[in-house]
């Protein structure tokens, strides 16, 4: 039990830093991260549909769909989060009432401090919004887990 809990703390640390890292980019090289993979989804996407869009299209797209496609990441971001926050917690106890709850406010408390540290990088603002959207992928994770788990034991 203790190699779970050595494993599943420095996997939870480990994403941590990974969103850590993330945070600690300024805004101009992010925006040219999250611009470069959007770019790339919509003209792969384009592709594959066989859509044959234009090169200004393709910006286009890529501008309208770079924000909600950023947020999704943020929320994926979280939504692992609040997984491994759950597995870290069952290495001390199996009471589902307890480890949900514990696990979402890991999630949103990591928020928190994310965002505070982002008001320290140039080009980037702590939002209390951006704060909602990562809890919510925490959230919406730690409730797709709960049910899968509820059904698995219905079914036993």
């Amino acid at each position: 039990m203790l190699w779970k809990r050595l494993l599943t703390g420095i996997l939870l640390v480990a994403w941590m830093a990974v969103i850590f890292w993330f945070s600690a980019q300024p805004a101009e090289a992010s925006g040219e991260i999250s611009g470069t993979i959007t770019y790339r989804l919509v003209s792969t996407t384009g592709q594959i549909l066989h859509m044959e869009l234009s090169e200004s299209q393709v910006l286009e797209y890529t501008e309208k769909l770079e924000h909600p496609i950023r947020k999704a990441a943020h929320m994926t971001e979280y939504a692992i989060l609040g997984l491994l926050s759950v597995f870290f917690c069952r290495t001390f106890s199996n009471r589902m009432r307890r480890i949900y709850p514990i696990a979402f406010l890991m999630a949103f408390c990591y928020a928190c401090t994310d965002e505070f540290h982002q008001l320290f990088v140039p080009g980037r603002a702590g939002r209390f919004t951006d704060v909602c959207i990562d809890t919510a992928g925490a959230c919406i994770a730690l409730i797709l887990l709960y049910l899968m788990e509820k059904r698995r034991k219905a079914q036993k």
